[in-house]
């Protein structure tokens, strides 16, 4: 018996025309999930702008483009505190035409825009039956229908949002110290360089240092993980410590040079006149 399958249609595409409407991706299904499990402000949130501010600060570590960022922080300005309560669902209605003015796009960017904002799992999508998007309010400025934008995944992901500005900020503070350990290194071997100079101790010894440090200083500047600029770092420091210990054993050669010309001893010791 031969059964028909849309599966077997070629390229493995369904069978039957486009309908318009929207693709999915495994990116929109996980929102969508993130969406259905939202249950209010996360526990120790008390207010809806804790979930922005962290959604703000994480996303240079989520690599996310300004013009996201921008876009989501337009689109939270639409919602309203009872939304994120327990029950309720932070849905926002704004329509394309309100989206290209507010954010000066063309009608294709704005579409693309939310894809974006799709594919990074930042928010769902709940379509109408006609594809429109709209909204209701109650008296109470409840929604009780909504079709849009659904800002739920970005309070199911607050922890993660927090844990990545908390890695970063963390990781700024290294990066700093590593800056500060490399500047007072670089700082010591310059000292110790122009003070060889200043007595005149010369060799290749120091001219090496003085190319090597110079160069490993520039690189530094490139370097982007913490484990390269730490080794790097520390290869400075121990070329300072080497370089200090150099310059310590040639001062006091200099030193033990300079006191034994300057002593002469009794070397022509008058006699006294014999008496005849």
């Amino acid at each position: 018996m031969h059964t028909d399958s849309a599966l077997g249609a070629q390229g493995g595409r369904c069978a039957g025309a486009p309908t318009g409407l929207r693709r999915l991706t495994l990116s929109l299904l996980q929102a969508t999930r993130a969406a259905e499990g939202f249950a209010g402000l996360p526990h120790g949130v008390s207010l809806p702008g804790q979930i922005l501010a962290a959604f703000k600060a994480a996303a240079p570590c989520l690599g996310l483009a300004p013009r996201l960022v921008h876009a989501v922080d337009w689109l939270f300005k639409f919602t309203q505190p009872q939304d994120w309560e327990a029950g309720g669902r932070p849905i926002v209605w704004p329509s394309a035409a309100t989206q290209q003015e507010a954010l000066g796009l063309s009608r294709a960017q704005v579409k693309a825009l939310n894809r974006g904002l799709i594919e990074a799992g930042l928010i769902s999508m709940k379509d109408s039956p006609n594809g429109k998007r709209y909204g209701r309010r109650d008296h109470k400025g409840r929604i009780t229908e909504a079709y849009g934008f659904d800002l739920s995944p970005l309070a199911t992901r607050y922890a993660e949002f927090l844990r990545l500005a908390a890695e970063a900020k963390t990781e700024r503070a290294e990066r700093a110290q590593l800056r500060r350990r490399a500047t007072i290194a670089r700082n010591g071997i310059t000292q110790i360089l122009e003070t060889a100079g200043e007595y005149g101790f010369a060799g290749e010894d120091w001219t090496t240092l003085r190319h090597d440090s110079d160069r490993l200083a520039r690189t530094l500047r490139r370097i982007e993980t913490l484990e390269e600029m730490a080794f790097a770092v520390g290869r400075l420091e121990r070329w300072q410590r080497e370089a200090r210990e150099r310059l310590e054993n040639r001062l006091a050669e200099a030193q033990l040079a300079a006191v034994e010309s300057s002593y002469t001893g009794p070397t022509n010791i008058p006699t006294k006149p014999t008496m005849i």
